[in-house]
Order: C-alpha cells, then sequence, then structure tokens
C-alpha cells in the first residue's frame, strides 16, 4: 500500500487541527465541529433547516437525540442560534462567529 497518501492524509488532518484552533473551534466535542460546519456549509445567509443539516455527509451516523444534545451545546456556546421570527427547526449562524476568508 502507498504510503504517501497517508502522510497527506495526516498532513491535511494537522491542517485542519491548527485552522479549528485559530478560528476558535478547538473546544467543540467532535460532534459540535461537525455540525457546525454542516450548518456554514449549507446555510442561505446563515440560516438553515436542521433537515438540510442532517442530510450532511459527516453527520449520517450521528443519532438524532446526540444531534439534538450537541445543537442545544452549540446555542449555550454561542455558535448557533434560534431566533424566534424563524419557523419551527431552522436555526441562524451567531455572526461573530462566522469568519470570512
Amino acid at each position: 500500500m502507498d504510503q504517501t497518501i497517508f502522510a497527506q492524509i495526516a498532513q491535511l488532518r494537522i491542517l485542519l487541527h491548527n485552522m479549528e484552533t485559530d478560528l476558535g473551534l478547538s473546544t467543540l466535542s467532535r460532534n459540535e465541529k461537525d455540525i457546525f460546519l454542516a450548518f456554514c456549509a449549507v446555510s442561505d445567509a446563515g440560516t438553515c433547516t436542521t433537515e438540510r443539516v442532517r442530510a450532511q455527509p459527516t453527520l449520517r451516523d450521528v443519532s438524532q437525540p446526540t444531534f439534538h444534545r450537541a445543537l442545544k451545546r452549540l446555542i449555550e456556546k454561542g455558535f448557533i442560534e434560534k431566533p424566534d421570527d424563524l419557523p419551527h427547526g431552522s436555526y441562524r449562524i451567531k455572526g461573530q462567529n462566522v469568519q470570512n476568508t
């Protein structure tokens, strides 16, 4: 088996870890990171439904109860919010935690 591809994957993991640390995501659990990043990937103007988020490939193995517990923690930590003006199941990414590069 070609070890070069695994070395490249290892370098990508290190790069991703450093980026997560720089962006303040290192304090989040794996599920919290995956859910927050899925929100970022599929949101329209920072708003998205849990249905669209749960359809992401990185969340296929996350059970519904685990998803909702992690979402609750993301709300408590200030990464996601549930404004009253949004329909049921819709959430918004909190602006101060989203950095455009």
